[in-house]
């Protein structure tokens, strides 16, 4: 089978590979991939950040994807052949003994992996995924759209879980992303009011992208008006809550400027570099200073509803390649060319 492989430990090491179907192992499933998404860790790990040592040098990357059971060694297991599936990326092995585990937080327990990175993921044909790992997938969604549920549920998980937005709240999504824009519809879908904040060279696609969904846009840099007076404009007072989701420094370092007291900044990208925050103007206004990080099986079935609901439009946010792509997906990707790559699979 064909595969998007990183062969080195070193920027852009990644090829088309033609290797094996996987092996199953006791508990497997055996996975027909149709999409899988380019993620920025996947990105990241290809341009080889610092901050994803964690990764093999060797690994099929993807973590985003949806599929078809073709195969399964689990005895009296939940899935059947032929069922659509979509993949939990970050995984923790049940355990009721893990603390995380009780308190429906596996994705911070020392025991996660991402499969993807950590082992062979779904850049390729085929995977083997545990089947604790899987979700069916609802009855009418397509596949391309169902490979954007892991990243639809980390905003999930940013929204409802770590910001707690409410219906009438001013929010600001600082970083047009996918996961900025995929948060600004989560934020939506509550009856929040959503102004999306972007850079002059986001303008092309992800603020033209955001517009085309229904939301405001604002554009910050060095010779235009700072951010917190054009909050202060269309929310006079400051926001309820920022999220900020560009992984710009001096972004979450200001975020304090733009946000009513009283009210929450909630981090959900990663940075590159430390950070040098004056901590005590969020002391002075009272600010809730909240991180959020990846998503667990709740939210990927909140993520559903959304889809179900006509909430998310594919046609604005993929841009589809065929798996020998894959390259180009990510140099798009990484030139801000696309707003979310997917790698059709199957052609």
């Amino acid at each position: 089978m064909k595969a998007f492989r990183r062969f080195a430990k070193k920027e852009r090491a990644a090829r088309l590979e033609e290797v094996a179907i996987p092996n199953l192992q006791k508990n497997d499933v055996l996975v027909k991939v149709s999409h899988c998404g380019i993620c920025g860790s996947d990105l990241h790990a290809w341009l080889n950040h610092k901050g994803y040592e964690s990764v093999l040098p060797e690994v099929t990357f993807g973590h985003e994807l949806s599929g078809t059971i073709v195969q399964s060694t689990v005895e009296d297991g939940k899935y059947h052949v032929g069922q659509k599936v979509v993949m939990i990326a970050l995984q923790t092995q049940h355990d009721p003994s893990d603390p995380f585990c009780q308190n429906g937080l596996p994705q911070l327990s020392p025991r996660r992996r991402v499969q993807g990175l950590h082992l062979d993921g779904g850049m390729a044909e085929y995977i083997a995924v545990e089947e604790e790992f899987l979700l069916p997938i609802p009855e009418g969604l397509s596949m391309e759209l169902a490979a954007l549920t892991e990243p639809l549920s980390v905003a999930e998980h940013c929204i409802e879980n770590r910001t707690s937005i409410q219906k009438n709240d001013r929010v600001v999504v600082s970083g047009p992303g996918i996961i900025g824009m995929l948060c600004a519809i989560s934020a939506r879908s509550r009856g929040a009011e959503v102004v999306v904040v972007g850079t002059e060279m986001d303008e092309d696609i992800r603020l033209s992208a955001a517009r085309k969904l229904g939301f405001e846009t604002i554009v910050v840099g060095p010779q235009l008006t700072p951010l917190c007076k054009q909050v202060e404009e269309k929310f006079p007072g400051g926001a309820d809550a920022l999220v900020e989701a560009s992984g710009a420094p001096f972004a979450l370092s200001e975020a304090w400027r733009s946000v009513r007291p009283n009210g929450t900044v909630t981090a959900i990208a990663l940075y590159s570099r430390t950070i040098d925050l004056d901590l005590t103007q969020f002391l002075r206004k009272q600010i809730d200073l909240r991180t959020s990080y990846a998503s667990s099986r709740p939210d990927y079935l909140r993520a559903f509803e959304l889809f179900k609901n006509g909430q998310v439009n594919a046609e604005d946010l993929i841009s589809n390649y065929q798996l020998k792509d894959a390259e180009q997906g990510f140099k798009d990707s990484e030139n801000l060319r696309v707003m979310k790559a997917v790698l059709n699979c199957q052609k």
